[in-house]
């Protein structure tokens, strides 16, 4: 019986758990919210990874789907800043981890 509460505690935790080590590994200076830098910078690091030739930009080479376009990281942070936005619900320039785990808003 106590082994099965322990776990029962354990599995209800980990979700909880797993989205405080998420919003921590976004919110860089550990302030308790995310600013859009922060924001910008988690959201481009796939960009930087794919973009072999450290030009900023992601031709259709470096990407994983076929015939995709080329998009510039200036391009790829208007879309992020834009659900950035999408996301701040009450507005204040910086996302909570409810806003931050939120579906964006359309």
């Amino acid at each position: 019986m106590r082994a099965s509460l322990a776990l029962l505690v354990l599995l209800l935790a980990a979700p909880v758990a797993a989205t405080d080590a998420y919003f921590a590994q976004v919110d860089t200076d550990g302030d308790g919210r995310v600013s859009l830098p922060e924001f910008l910078e988690r959201m481009s690091f796939a960009f930087r990874q794919m973009d072999a030739n450290l030009n900023d930009v992601l031709e259709p080479g470096e990407q994983h789907i076929p015939n995709a376009p080329t998009i510039t990281l200036a391009e790829h942070h208007e879309r992020f800043t834009a659900q950035f936005h999408r996301q701040d619900a009450n507005g204040d320039g910086h996302l909570t981890p409810a806003e931050l785990l939120a579906p964006p808003r359309r």
